[in-house]
């Protein structure tokens, strides 16, 4: 019998590795705070703007715009410039996920990550990351699977069953749901 296995290429671009970012800030205990301290800044700002210097509107009006605009911003211009200076976007990372794991391969290089080394596996809309450590992860964008997506939550399931792998998103719904 001739095991399962999923075979994909990807080609980063910079709109999959700034949403990569935006989820990872964001979802974590530090991004929801930013957040909340611009949202009291932009209330500080309306409720007191009568009593408020110049200087005090100027850094709450700073305040209110940094996490909500200003740094996804440069989180979008730091993606930008890691697709030039890794070249992402001049060559492919070819993947296969299989029962030993997963196998990055870019030219002639290929390493295989097993499954027990992976952390976390986050399913959203339109991309997984594959946690290898609590802040590096694989993204794997939906579209570079095409077809293979269904299969890749099926897959994913099985092999990680028994393992400590935390599970976030859309998959761990279908986890919880008894899919896989």
């Amino acid at each position: 019998m001739e095991e399962d296995k999923i075979v994909f290429s990807v080609q980063l671009t910079a709109t999959e590795i700034f949403q990569f970012n935006m989820y990872h800030l964001y979802s974590s205990p530090s991004g929801g705070f930013g957040v909340l301290l611009s949202l009291m800044a932009w209330i500080m700002l309306v409720v007191s703007f009568d009593s408020l210097s110049d200087q005090s509107k100027t850094v709450l009006t700073f305040l209110g715009l940094w996490f909500i605009l200003l740094y996804p911003l440069i989180l979008y211009a730091r993606a930008k410039g890691q697709v030039k200076r890794n070249q992402l976007g001049q060559s492919q990372f070819g993947y296969q996920l299989d029962s030993t794991g997963i196998t990055v391969s870019r030219g002639e290089e290929q390493q295989t990550i097993g499954w027990e080394q992976l952390v976390k596996i986050v399913e959203t809309r339109t991309q997984y990351f594959v946690y290898s450590s609590r802040v590096h992860a694989f993204i794997f964008p939906k579209q570079a699977m095409k077809e293979d997506s269904a299969a890749f939550n099926e897959q994913i399931l099985h092999y990680i069953e028994g393992t400590q792998i935390r599970l976030k998103g859309r998959i761990r719904k279908q986890k919880i749901k008894g899919v896989g």
